[in-house]
């Protein structure tokens, strides 16, 4: 994707959570059902044993995945690093162990690929495996990223992000993203076409070229507004197989699920585990 669209869609993305974060925190609560999925796989596979875990939480949202860690990993203390660029989502929840940081997830990774004019390709072999974003965090036993990867544009930057969870998070440690499929639900579906459709007609989209955005990508509104608001990418399972193969040389698969949601299959959740060497 072009850096300059890929960075209108990031600004589209970024007031969006700045206007609406009261309104959107409000409905983000509950725990997401492939949360607990995950702690249970990788304490099967051992990540989580035998001291204090260290996890990293990419892209955090409102802190409702440290809310659910804090009564899930007890008696058990974690240290959390807690990476978002919306302080007013992740107001200050009090939880133990929790270092937050302020940090423009995407607005570094860019920076990064705009520097060096090509980003890291999906299948292609990564050109550096050190952290580039601008936070110093130790190697953690669990890194997560959910509720992300579709607001990330283009399939370079995505593996960009992937990039950054592997380089944090130790050997035998396992990394952990949710990939949305709202468009395998109806009533999401009408709304991301309600949306795209409107993307057409309203500013500041109107001149917007529909061919510079990748497959799956869409638009969506928020409660009652259909408007072109936020953008969004559809996961295929074929994204997912690449977004694997990509870490194959760092990482093996140690899962593959579908949970969340009514149907208890809107988000494709990929596990992987870290190498040894």
């Amino acid at each position: 994707m072009k850096s300059h669209v890929a960075r209108e869609l990031i600004a589209l993305n970024t007031a969006f959570y700045a206007k609406h974060a009261d309104s959107f925190s409000a409905t983000r609560t509950a725990p997401w059902e492939g949360w607990r999925r995950t702690i249970d796989i990788a304490r099967q596979l051992g990540a989580l044993e035998g001291r204090e875990p260290r996890i990293l939480d990419l892209a955090c949202g409102n802190l409702r995945f440290e809310r659910f860690l804090a009564g899930e990993l007890e008696p058990t203390a974690a240290h959390v690093d807690a990476i978002d660029n919306c302080p007013a989502l992740a107001a200050d929840a009090g939880l133990p162990g929790l270092v937050f940081h302020d940090v423009d997830i995407l607005d570094d990774l860019m920076a990064y690929r705009d520097d060096r004019e090509l980003g890291p390709k999906v299948g292609s072999t990564p050109p550096c495996a050190q952290p580039r974003l601008c936070v110093d965090t130790a190697p953690g036993d669990l890194s997560v990223c959910f509720g992300f990867m579709h607001h990330v544009p283009g399939a370079d930057l995505r593996a960009a992000v992937l990039d950054e969870l592997l380089a944090r998070t130790r050997p035998g440690g396992i990394v952990a993203v949710s990939l949305w499929q709202f468009m395998d639900d109806d009533r999401l579906a009408r709304k991301a076409r309600a949306a795209d459709a409107a993307a057409q007609i309203l500013e500041p989209w109107r001149d917007f070229d529909a061919s510079d955005l990748e497959p799956g990508d869409h638009f969506l509104g928020w409660q009652d507004h259909e408007g072109p608001l936020r953008y969004c990418h559809h996961f295929s399972e074929t994204e997912v197989d690449e977004l694997a193969a990509y870490a194959a040389d760092r990482a093996t698969e140690a899962a593959r699920f579908s949970s969340d949601g009514s149907s208890h299959r809107l988000n494709r959740y990929l596990l992987l585990q870290r190498s040894m060497q």
